[in-house]
């Protein structure tokens, strides 16, 4: 019997480990959150620095979670689609279309990148801290030829790595990628879309804003549990550091019986999801608070994500020796 039969036939359970995940990211998440409602403003004051390395790196570049998450499920379902179908319109039109919303994220992610490294860049030689980059990271700064060529170059590139990967897995292999695929999609947008809708209902003010550098305004703090409405500031939760906790999702891209890559991918994505969050109080551009109920809203839906497609972070390697 085949690897991908016995997991497939084996009873699945949360096992012993993602019990212990849960636990603790729960645990810690509300220890830290009990930290935070009375230590928010101190915490800030004693960590914080917008000239982090640390968290500048962080800042310019981890913010894509999300969007890598996508990229590698269009790619995914494009090639899927090309190796499927045998009516050749509809293969040209599904795979075409696929590949390009791989290309639109991949547009997405270069914009954010690009357009904090130039404002970084920009702020350092103007005296300004280089963690202001944040306040105008949404402002076109950089050649737009740049961000389309580099788009095309590693659309390129993916789409052949991609195609060779896809072809060379088994039909249980392949049916367990469209369902890994569609809830990745899924899991993104109820991560995006939730933390959005909250910024939006907090309405609060960054730990930077509190001495705004670049306008020279003073804004205000409020507790995390404050809801403020739409006031334009979008501190609460923490949006990099809910991508940052997205790459934890890659594991589930990976063959259910390629232990050693899926073990690799979840210590990144652990990694990943902490550093980032860690990164967002360093650099003064979120509250201990923000970053934690990021951490725990999107760890547990990553979590839930894993248990609709019955996948296990990393799986049982005893069960192909039975």
């Amino acid at each position: 019997m085949s690897s991908a039969a016995k997991l497939k036939t084996s009873p699945f359970r949360t096992t012993k480990t993602e019990y212990k995940f849960v636990y603790t990211l729960v645990l810690v998440g509300l220890a830290s959150l009990t930290l935070a409602t009375f230590f928010d403003p101190l915490v800030s004051q004693t960590v914080m620095n917008q000239n982090s390395i640390f968290g500048n790196i962080f800042q310019n570049y981890a913010d894509q979670g999300a969007n890598i998450v996508l990229i590698v499920a269009f790619e995914v379902l494009a090639w899927l689609a090309w190796q499927q179908m045998s009516d050749t319109f509809s293969r040209y039109l599904s795979t075409g279309a696929l590949l390009g919303m791989a290309f639109n994220q991949i547009l997405a992610a270069l914009q954010d990148m690009l357009s904090y490294t130039f404002s970084m860049i920009h702020n350092l030689q103007h005296g300004i801290p280089m963690g202001v980059a944040n306040n105008t990271a949404a402002v076109q700064n950089y050649p737009e030829p740049l961000r389309w060529s580099l788009a095309v170059v590693i659309l390129v590139i993916l789409s052949f790595a991609f195609q060779r990967w896809v072809s060379h897995r088994s039909f249980q292999e392949k049916n367990y990628l469209t369902l890994a695929t569609l809830v990745g999609i899924a899991t993104v947008f109820v991560a995006t879309s939730t933390v959005g809708e909250m910024k939006l209902l907090w309405g609060r003010y960054r730990p930077y804003e509190m001495t705004d550098i670049l306008h020279g305004s003073l804004g205000h703090f409020t507790p995390w549990y404050h809801l403020n409405g739409n006031t334009h500031h979008n501190s609460f939760p923490s949006g990099h550091t809910m991508s940052g906790w997205l790459f934890l999702y890659l594991t589930f891209f990976v063959p259910r019986s390629n232990y050693l890559w899926q073990k690799r991918l979840t210590i990144f994505g652990l990694a990943m999801g902490l550093l980032t969050a860690l990164s967002r109080v360093r650099i003064g551009a979120h509250w201990l608070s923000d970053v934690t109920v990021s951490s725990l809203l999107v760890g547990l839906m990553v979590f839930i994500a894993s248990r609709i497609l019955q996948a296990h972070f990393v799986e049982n390697q005893s069960i192909n020796n039975h």
